[in-house]
Formats: structure tokens, C-alpha cells, sequence
């Protein structure tokens, strides 16, 4: 038990003192960007941050709270259980900072990685598999190169430890955790292929081949279509436990000025498939019908909500950043923007990725 205790102290945990306003139950958010209201040497830096609330498709506030100097300067590379990863050099940084409202911002920072694995904002995918890892015995499950997956188990372990996996099952998706499973999941490039990294043998990498069942009807000119375009494959779990796999169908559109020289590169979402795992077989079946369910996928950790329990938010629906922002949904396949999103001007979201937590929000 003494050992117990001397792993956690290592645990690197810096809290700062912030302003809590009123506290409310509020769905996933967007971080528009950060705004420093002022500095001095007693208090620090003082921010507050530009949201974008989904529920009601309006931009509010979060509290004041002061901005971490361990976060001066590190670069944000995603989102995972509403923690905000950081990095600088070979460091990765945990931060709450972007939780909307929280009583103190929270830096957790793990141990340094080899040079041979040193993050890039553009392949980085990193999962926790707790929401409480101040609290909690968690792991991190991150992919920091083409050829392997990493993890690490802070209370337990002083390192990282990467697990090698061939080139053509490499992890390409984002990587997201199963509650249902103890597992990190993750499908390999084409997405043919879906890797596991199970807590009880997290030094062991697990494949099994993606059966997709019912494909949906389509013309010919329309599969033409979605040829031409790229795709992301993404895998995310309800609260219930059913696990769906995510066709993501992107297509690059290029506008020129009136001498034919190119004015700007802009990516379009053209549609999404998704496939919900059967529970003998677990083949995926195609499906238009996700019920009560909305799924946010951005540049981060994927995750599955009940619309109900968060008024605003419209079920069988999901939510996306980038390319573009908006709400597509399922059973009708429109696609609509959000109010911030205009073609041809790039939205500037300094996070782009989705928040979740309970927080509060003074709405403006």
C-alpha cells in the first residue's frame, strides 16, 4: 500500500483557484477561442473563454479562471472525457482548462517521451480511460507514430510503453475507450480491421476484421460520388454500451478568382454511414435509426450522449467539426451548418474539438 501511495504522489497535479458562477447542466461545447481580461503578478494571467453551445446554437462565456503557466506556449493536440491534452517538447500536459466551469484548472503531466515518438498536432490520438484522472487509477492511450500505440498507467508505472502493431493494421482512427469492453478500440486505415487494447492485457494488441452488414441503397452516380471523396473511420460507444463504426465522407472543393488563379481550398461533408455492432454477431448493420442518440465527432476522442437529457440537442443526429462545423442528420441525411460556419471563410476555432462536462455557461 506504501507503494501505492508513493506511485500517486508522482503524479504531477497543479490546481488554480478560479470564479465559479452559477452551475447548471450544460451539453458538449465548443472552445471559439480565449480572451485574456488581465495579468498581474499576485493573480497570473486571468481568461475567460468564446463558446459555442450546440443545445442552443449560441456563443456564451465561461467563468474567469487563470490560464496555467505550464500551459503558456504548449500546443493543444485534442480532447478526451472533457480533459484537454497539451504539448511541448517530448511533455504531454492533461488539463480541465477547458471545462467551461470547474472549481480550479487542473494540470496533470505525463512522463517525457522518446524522440522517436514525439507528437505532431496533425497524427496525435490520445484516450483516457477515466474522467476523473485526478481521482482515479487511469490509463493513456495515445498514438504518436504510424507503427505503434502507447500506453501508460500512471499510478502504476514511471514510463510509456509502446506496443508495435503491423503497417497495415496501424491505428489510424481515433482511438476511444469502452466502458462495455475495458478496452481502447481503434480501426485500422481502410477500416477494414478493428484493434483492441484491453485493460487486463494492455501490453497486447487485439485485431478483428469489420463485417459492415445492410449497406444502404444508393445510386450508382452517388457511389460514384463518395468514391471521389476521402474518409474517416471512427468508432464510438452509447452510454448503453452499443458500440457503432462511422463512415466520415469528405470532398475537397476549390473556388478560383476571375484570372482562374485559385482563391481557396475548402473541404465539404458529403454524408456519413453509420453501423451499429449486433449483439450475436457483432457484424455492423448499416442503420439511418440511432434513436434518442448524438454523436460529436471533432478532433478528438469520439463520444455518444441522449439527446434528451440535454434539451436543444436533436436526436438521431450527429455533430461534427471539421472539415466544416454542423449537425447532420441521419434519417433525412441534410447537412446544416452552423451559424459561426460560412463556405469559403475558414472558421477560426483555436480548439476544434468538443468539450463535455457538466458546467456552467453566462450566456451572452
Amino acid at each position: 500500500m506504501a507503494l501505492f501511495f508513493s506511485r500517486i504522489s508522482k503524479l504531477s497535479v497543479r490546481r488554480y483557484n478560479s470564479r465559479f458562477f452559477s452551475s447548471l447542466p450544460q451539453s458538449p461545447c465548443l472552445v471559439l477561442g480565449t480572451k485574456k481580461l488581465r495579468e498581474s503578478p499576485e493573480e497570473g494571467m486571468i481568461m475567460h473563454q468564446k463558446l459555442f453551445d450546440p443545445a442552443t446554437e449560441k456563443t456564451v462565456y465561461s467563468k474567469e479562471k487563470k490560464y496555467p503557466k505550464e500551459l503558456v506556449g504548449k500546443t493543444p493536440l485534442g480532447a478526451s472525457q472533457g480533459w484537454g491534452i497539451s504539448w511541448e517538447g517530448l511533455t504531454l500536459h492533461l488539463t480541465d482548462l477547458y471545462k467551461p466551469c470547474v472549481l480550479s484548472s487542473k494540470v496533470i503531466s505525463l512522463p517525457p517521451l522518446r524522440l522517436e515518438y514525439k507528437p505532431t498536432t496533425h497524427a496525435t490520438k490520445l484516450s483516457l480511460s477515466s474522467s476523473d484522472p485526478v481521482q482515479d487509477d487511469f490509463f493513456v492511450a495515445a498514438k504518436f507514430n504510424e507503427y505503434h500505440v502507447s500506453v501508460y498507467r500512471p499510478r502504476w508505472e514511471s514510463e510509456w510503453t509502446h506496443i508495435g502493431t503491423a503497417y497495415s493494421l496501424l491505428p489510424a482512427s481515433k482511438l476511444m475507450f469502452s466502458k462495455r469492453d475495458q478496452a481502447f478500440h481503434f480501426t485500422s486505415f481502410k477500416g477494414l480491421y478493428m484493434g483492441s487494447l484491453y485493460l487486463n492485457n494492455y501490453k497486447e494488441i487485439k485485431h478483428k476484421e469489420i463485417r459492415l452488414r445492410n449497406m444502404p441503397k444508393i445510386p450508382q452516380a452517388g457511389w460514384e460520388m463518395l468514391d471521389n471523396c476521402s474518409i474517416t473511420n471512427h468508432l464510438v460507444e452509447s452510454p448503453s454500451g452499443e458500440l457503432f463504426f462511422i463512415k466520415w465522407y469528405t470532398q475537397c472543393i476549390h473556388q478560383e478568382d476571375e484570372d482562374g488563379d485559385l482563391e481557396f481550398v475548402h473541404s465539404s461533408t458529403k454524408r456519413f454511414m453509420v453501423f451499429r455492432q449486433d449483439g450475436m454477431s457483432k457484424d455492423f448493420c448499416y442503420t439511418e435509426d440511432i434513436g434518442d442518440l448524438c454523436i460529436f465527432l471533432s478532433n478528438s476522442e469520439p463520444f455518444c450522449l441522449s439527446a434528451s437529457l440535454y434539451p436543444g440537442l436533436k436526436p438521431n443526429s450527429i455533430y461534427y467539426i471539421g472539415p466544416r462545423h454542423g449537425c447532420y442528420d441521419l434519417a433525412s441525411g441534410t447537412n446544416r451548418p452552423f451559424p459561426f460556419d460560412q463556405f469559403g471563410k475558414p472558421s477560426r476555432v483555436s480548439a476544434p474539438y468538443w468539450i463535455f462536462s457538466t458546467s456552467s455557461l453566462s450566456s451572452n
